[in-house]
């Protein structure tokens, strides 16, 4: 069960600095680290933006509300954060959660538990992303709902909050879940933004499908690395686990 949660959350240009979209982090925040120091992160001035799944199967998932506190330090909701916020409302499975790498969390008080589980639900399905350039940058976890060709980006996040309850879980579940354009190699373009920018599938590097970038490059798995764009430059910087001891 899927809360009646804002869907989208809005941020202007950054007239001061630069934008970085990190793809599914996965607990692994020694890795985010050594990004942050390899691109010369200021935090004064520049700001992160994550795919989603930043808690589970990583050492370091108990930091990540540390990190969301950050005021430069943003990211959508993915879902393995949803995973924790369906057992702390007793509709979830905790038993499968903590099979896919959310044992750690079981493991704290329970106080620390509702406390993270605070933090995970105020993250937004989707974020939205203006750049100095006047293009429109979409960010969401897995793909953005509705897979018909001719709806905009506009049109689908609407569905995330829709009245209708059936509509509405539909598209939170394929904002959280899907794999199908990926898998079908759907190369439609999503109309009313320039990029969209997802994790959720793993990839052995950045790709995209159309105008979808996935960022996902498996940094909890041990030939995997975590991978970070700069939405300026368009470069990618990665990073795996080897680089970060």
């Amino acid at each position: 069960m899927i809360d009646h949660h804002s869907p989208l959350r809005f941020f202007p240009a950054n007239n001061r600095g630069r934008d970085f979209i990190i793809g599914d982090i996965h607990g692994q925040f020694d890795i985010f680290e050594t990004i942050l120091e390899k691109i010369n992160f200021n935090d004064a001035t520049d700001r992160f933006f994550a795919t989603g799944d930043i808690v589970d199967r990583g050492p370091y998932s108990d930091q990540a509300v540390d990190w969301l506190t950050q005021p430069w330090f943003n990211s959508v909701r993915g879902n393995h954060e949803q995973m924790i916020i369906d057992a702390m409302s007793g509709k979830g499975d905790p038993a499968r959660h903590a099979r896919n790498g959310g044992s750690w969390f079981y493991q704290l008080p329970l106080e620390r538990q509702h406390e993270i589980a605070i933090h995970l639900k105020a993250l937004p399905f989707a974020i939205e992303l203006e750049l100095l350039s006047g293009e429109k940058i979409g960010i969401i976890h897995a793909e953005p709902p509705g897979l018909e060709a001719s709806l905009s980006w506009q049109k689908r996040i609407k569905r995330l909050s829709a009245f209708n309850p059936t509509v509405r879980e539909k598209a939170q579940n394929q904002a959280l879940y899907s794999r199908a354009r990926i898998e079908n190699s759907q190369k439609q373009i999503i109309e009313g933004v320039t990029q969209v920018y997802v994790g959720h599938t793993t990839v052995r590097e950045v790709m995209s499908i159309g105008n979808i970038t996935y960022l996902d490059t498996g940094c909890s798995f041990p030939d995997g690395k975590l991978s970070v764009i700069d939405l300026h430059t368009k470069l990618v910087v990665s990073c795996g686990a080897e680089s970060s001891s």
